[in-house]
């Protein structure tokens, strides 16, 4: 299994082509180690410290100090992919065979990240709390060997966001607080697959470029009807996404002397005809509404729950634009355009998680907790590029305070996700229309991933 970082200063989105390794989707939860031992239930009602502005900003009105929380969550995916069959052709070419895909038919697409999130707090007066998050709510990491079964379809799928959010909080009365924040999301992603006729030793490749902006905003509401009793009510809106880059792509010259089309503008190199062109695309990340619990049954004992909702059917298609009248050329002089479409067919996902936390001094707590995670994805549009699917968790964690300005959390959970097949037809490796290689590709998945987290609180007291 070949691994890569994610880091706070290159992190990611072109979202719609992701992986199980993070979340249901490509959403990323993992935004705090606060809430990992608890398997992210409760998230909008704890608000324990300042991860609470990405969560529920109103939370913030709960903070006695200012304060600064650092997290790192390292998230390990363990992937078993065996195919059943793969096969290529040269659908442009009269007459063409379809030939199988050599490489073995097993592979791990999953992957090592690394997720980092910086969260700061500011009390300004008596009801009035601001609040600062740099995270990375989106990601994909995944990697197909490059002379592996599904290189035709997918073999580097790497996407990278940013998200910068100010927030307010402002405390009505005691027991009811709101809290409100823009957010400016930057994502970069990059997408590779081979092009080919079935030989590795003279693949060629397409590899898609792209980064933008996107910008939404959040908002939460928090009450508290006891002392002993948080409810939390959150709503994270859809993010519309702008990203431009290129398309490069190298033809084999094995493949161009077949009978495939010839891209026009080409440039010939020793291992075949290259060709680059700008891409767009334009992007609706989906809204989410969070609804959390808290209740402490005593001085000991504490419930907390999660149930979410995220409007991912309102992503149907993934739609790819290049350069206003790019074509390509046949070598029969037959033109068309580059443009494509890719049918996603997201369904609504939700999530619950149920969790418990256990005081056992004022400085040792102890926390477990459970959750379901509902993917996104129709088995029958499942992609080697979007192998996803629902998912079961199990979560400890435990905090220590070691003085009245630091404390330190950590957290283990591990994610058991439910076997998958995939059944993918494809025009031209990467999921485009230009019908340079029809792939296919058939096989099962099964999976499982382990996070673990360290975070530090600091209080300015």
């Amino acid at each position: 299994m070949k691994s890569k970082i994610i880091t706070l200063s290159t992190s990611l989105v072109l979202s719609c082509l992701s992986s199980q390794v993070f979340a249901a989707g490509f959403a990323i939860q993992e935004q705090n180690v606060t809430n990992l031992g608890l398997a992210y239930s409760g998230t909008g009602a704890l608000a324990e410290d300042a991860s609470t502005t990405f969560y529920n900003p109103a939370g913030l009105t709960r903070l006695n100090e200012s304060e600064i929380v650092l997290s790192g969550i390292i998230i390990q995916g363990d992937f078993d992919f065996t195919a059943s069959s793969a096969t290529t052709s040269l659908p442009a070419v009269a007459g063409t065979t379809t030939a199988a895909v050599p490489g073995g038919n097993t592979d791990d697409p999953g992957t090592v990240a690394f997720v980092p999130a910086t969260y700061i707090s500011k009390r300004i007066d008596e009801r009035w709390v601001f609040g600062f998050s740099i995270n990375t709510p989106f990601g994909l990491d995944t990697e197909y060997q490059e002379d592996g079964i599904a290189r035709y379809l997918a073999t580097n799928s790497s996407i990278k966001t940013l998200n910068f959010s100010p927030n307010i909080a402002y405390e009505w009365f005691p027991c009811l607080s709101f809290g409100i924040g823009p957010d400016a999301l930057w994502g970069k992603a990059d997408l590779e697959a081979r092009i080919g006729n079935g030989n590795a030793s003279t693949d060629g490749f397409q590899k898609n470029h792209a980064q933008g902006w996107g910008y939404g905003w959040h908002a939460g509401v928090l009450w508290a009807p006891r002392t002993t009793t948080r409810l939390g009510l959150s709503y994270r809106s859809h993010v519309n996404f702008h990203a431009e880059g290129n398309s490069e792509n190298l033809v084999p010259y094995s493949a161009v002397n077949a009978g495939l089309p010839v891209l026009l503008p080409i440039f010939p190199t020793q291992a075949g005809i290259y060709h680059i062109q700008r891409v767009r695309a334009d992007i609706t990340l989906p809204e989410t509404w969070t609804l959390s619990l808290y209740h402490a049954f005593n001085e000991c004992f504490a419930l907390t729950a999660d149930a979410a909702w995220t409007n991912w059917s309102r992503f149907h298609t993934l739609r790819l634009r290049f350069d206003p009248g790019a074509s390509f050329t046949t070598l029969t002089g037959t033109t068309a355009g580059l443009d494509s479409d890719t049918w996603e067919h997201f369904k609504d996902a939700r999530r619950a998680a149920l969790g418990l936390i256990y005081t056992y001094n004022p400085n040792w707590q102890f926390k477990g907790g459970v959750q379901y995670d509902q993917s996104p994805i129709r088995g029958d549009f499942r992609t080697a590029r979007l192998p996803d699917n629902d998912r079961y968790w199990l979560a400890l964690g435990a905090g220590y305070t070691v003085n009245e300005s630091v404390k330190i959390d950590v957290a283990y959970a591990h994610i058991f996700f439910k076997d998958s097949d995939i059944n993918e037809h494809a025009p031209f490796s990467a999921n485009t229309v230009t019908p340079l290689t029809a792939a296919t590709l058939s096989g099962s998945y099964e999976g499982n991933a382990n996070i673990f987290g360290v975070q530090i609180r600091y209080d300015f007291v």
